[in-house]
């Protein structure tokens, strides 16, 4: 009798310690978070395999806690659609342009400023410093968006034309130039003396090629992945612009992470942004030289840029009250002392 209710004592501890392991792991498990990133590049291009980079080395580190799922490629929507998705909740994290986020704060399209910037130590040293700070303070209190880093560079944009080679302003008189359909791009072209022509990115090739434009405006990468160069008799070194990406995420989404977590984040997002800085940058300066060396566009490798930064008042001063007279003269004071 003794041996039969020692057995069904130890029967039902084991069963009791088989039940608390399973219910622990089962715990474990629901305490995982999923982070889902949607972003518009596609498989190849440098910033898609740094994102997932990203991703993946922030699964490694949260050991199971924490998991960041990549979407590409648009599969979630365009970058403006993202955007959206970020600040309603329905995506946590994405990587837009800053000029693309001043659809929701205008004073980020401060970063795009025609010839605001020497060079990018520079834009990088005033955009992560405190001048552009009450800039990300209204896109995370009126918009649930916070920064995972506000760098992640991209490029400077340069302008390419047809016959006309352009060194000084007086050389786009009357040319037609490609732009985005944004305040800044074209009151830029408008000071530069030119006509700026809103056309769809995708139709800019056709464009150039049928000579609808003269010219059009884009960072190295981009001229030299859609080959505008071979439609272009001219690319002009004008660094006219220059061109930010960031890494953003629902601000509830983050707040609901332990600091621990949160410290991944941030720290691969740093990591990753340095890595993408230095990877770009080489990669520019590549893809110029093989450029250069197709022999099918003729370099502008120093126009007066001192002349196209003195057209540039009307500019600025059609765009203040877009972007807030105080932000703007915060950030241009920073701009001076960086200098």
């Amino acid at each position: 009798m003794r041996r039969s209710i020692t057995k069904k004592l130890l029967v039902s501890t084991l069963a009791a310690s088989v039940f608390a392991t399973l219910a622990g792991i089962s715990t474990l498990a629901s305490a995982a978070t999923t982070l889902r990133f949607g972003h518009v590049h596609v498989n190849g291009e440098l910033a898609a395999e740094l994102e997932q980079e990203f991703a993946d080395r922030v699964n490694q580190r949260a050991k199971g806690e924490l998991v960041v799922k990549v979407f590409p490629a648009e599969q979630l929507g365009k970058e403006v659609d993202l955007i959206q998705q970020v600040k309603s909740g329905a995506l946590d994290i994405t990587t837009p342009s800053m000029a693309a986020l001043s659809n929701l704060v205008p004073a980020l399209e401060i970063a795009s400023g025609p010839f605001l910037w020497k060079d990018w130590e520079q834009a990088e040293t005033v955009i992560r410093g405190p001048a552009f700070q009450p800039i990300f303070d209204e896109l995370k209190d009126k918009h649930n968006i916070q920064m995972l880093t506000k760098i992640w560079y991209w490029g400077w944009r340069n302008l390419t034309t047809g016959k006309q080679a352009v060194s000084k302003p007086d050389d786009m008189s009357g040319m037609k130039i490609r732009v985005p359909e944004s305040p800044v791009w074209v009151e830029m072209i408008k000071a530069m003396g030119a006509a700026p022509t809103p056309i769809p990115f995708g139709e800019v090739y056709t464009a150039l090629q049928q000579k609808l434009v003269d010219g059009q405006e884009n960072p190295i990468p981009t001229i030299f992945a859609r080959k505008f160069y071979e439609v272009q008799d001219h690319l002009s070194m004008t660094k006219h612009m220059l061109q930010n990406n960031t890494m953003i995420i629902n601000k509830r989404s983050l707040d609901k992470l332990s600091p621990e977590l949160q410290k991944i984040l941030l720290e691969e997002a740093a990591a990753v942004s340095a890595k993408n800085t230095k990877l770009q940058q080489e990669q520019e300066t590549k893809m110029l030289e093989d450029i250069r060396k197709s022999g099918k566009t003729a370099i502008v490798d120093t126009p007066d840029r001192a002349a196209f930064a003195a057209k540039m008042g009307p500019a600025y001063s059609s765009l203040e009250a877009r972007w807030g007279k105080a932000n703007l003269e915060r950030v241009r004071a920073a701009v001076a002392a960086a200098k």
